[in-house]
């Protein structure tokens, strides 16, 4: 049997594989992996899929279809119940040999909407494929907190979204740099080096789009119509992926790109997208000590962008997004660097702040728990160091 395991890092091996290969939980045998089951993870540089290799894979590199009879989700794996966590799954469906499964931590639906995570409505909701009430459910609750998901009667409708993207055009975006490359004597590392970014930058946009998305609908609600700024050096990523969520309404958005170095993948990405998003998004790059604001928004983010400034152009930049706002608009910031940005953010009003875990609001008398114990030690730490999770100050005048 072909086992593959997902992870977040290496770091959370152990755990994952404990939550499956557990006899408390899985008393009767059910979902317990082979023992030489596969690890891969998002980061790893290890871009093969020799199932019997002994090294630990990229999840994100190409693997043949039919390759895997299951794979097991490890709990450490973001569980976003957002567009892009849907549409993941399905890219995993086509992996699997027919009869596979994927199996999957699962959480009650309460404690699901807490971190707006996966739960057994939202996976139904997706993926159920059945005769009218009867017959062959291909969504199967397993043990506790664990499901599976198989190929139903027909496949899932097409779910567009930025990992779908991915899944579609890498191919592409890697061939046009081969030929970009072809006379240069370190191709191989230059596209490997480009080929990791990519896969990082949509990677990470799991988790932002979903903490985004639930900041959205805490401030402004499921209908209300929101026009959106993001300041990121991600090719568009999280606010294409904002614009296809069915939670939140989008309006109109402006990408402002600070990074012009790879501008095939960002013209392919706008080509693709154009169907979905039209004139609505406007993308367009600039530096980041160079960046205009030319229409009111309800929402300006800043992602990843504000550490490679100096302390005194930090603020500019923040004082000018401020003065664009909408009154009742927001301002969120986000970098997962070092930097602190609680005391720059302090100078426009309350700031309140988000999980970079999970797609809570952080607050003090509320912990969160996590089938992880090591994700949920580290949303301890989270709580008491504030600094690190994504920002919000809203604009009342």
């Amino acid at each position: 049997m072909s086992h593959a395991a997902l992870h977040f890092s290496e770091e959370f091996i152990s755990e994952d594989l404990d939550y499956y290969f557990s006899t408390e939980r899985d008393k009767n045998n059910q979902i317990r992996p082979s023992e030489n089951i596969y690890s891969m993870t998002p980061t790893s540089t290890h871009y093969s899929h020799a199932l019997n290799d002994g090294q630990i894979a990229n999840f994100f590199f190409p693997c043949a279809p039919n390759l895997l009879d299951r794979i097991y989700i490890g709990t450490s794996v973001p569980l976003f119940a957002n567009n892009w966590g849907a549409s993941f799954l399905l890219q995993l469906l086509k992996l699997l040999k027919p009869g596979g499964a994927v199996i999957l931590p699962v959480y009650p639906e309460v404690q699901a909407n807490e971190k707006g995570y996966w739960s057994r409505s939202f996976l139904e909701n997706d993926f159920l494929s059945r005769q009218r009430w009867t017959g062959f459910s291909n969504v199967i609750a397993e043990n506790d907190g664990v499901m599976s998901l198989q190929v139903g009667r027909k496949w899932p409708a097409p779910m567009p979204s930025t990992v779908e993207w991915f899944y579609q055009q890498r191919s592409n975006i890697v061939l046009q740099q081969l030929l970009k490359h072809e006379n240069s004597v370190s191709a191989d590392k230059d596209i490997q080096n480009i080929y990791s970014n990519l896969v990082e930058k949509v990677w990470k946009n799991y988790t932002h789009s979903a903490i985004v998305e639930r900041i959205i609908l805490d401030y402004f609600g499921a209908k209300t119509p929101v026009s959106f700024q993001n300041i990121s050096h991600d090719y568009g990523l999280l606010l294409t992926e904002l614009f296809l969520s069915k939670q939140i309404n989008i309006a109109s958005g402006v990408t402002t790109d600070t990074e012009k170095s790879l501008e095939s993948i960002s013209s392919n990405f706008k080509s693709y997208f154009a169907p979905h998003t039209g004139e609505r998004h406007k993308i367009e790059s600039s530096m980041i000590t160079n960046i205009s604001f030319q229409q009111e928004s309800n929402v300006i983010s800043m992602i990843n962008v504000l550490s490679v400034l100096d302390e005194t152009d930090r603020e500019s930049l923040l004082i000018n997004a401020w003065a664009k706002l909408k009154p009742g608009g927001l301002l969120i910031a986000y970098d997962d660097s070092t930097i602190n940005l609680y005391n720059a953010l302090e100078m426009f009003g309350e700031v309140q702040t988000y999980s970079s875990i999970v797609a809570s609001k952080i607050q003090q008398n509320v912990n969160i728990s996590h089938y992880s114990s090591i994700q949920e030690s580290k949303l301890i730490k989270e709580k008491h160091n504030q600094d690190n999770g994504f920002l919000t100050v809203q604009k009342f005048k």
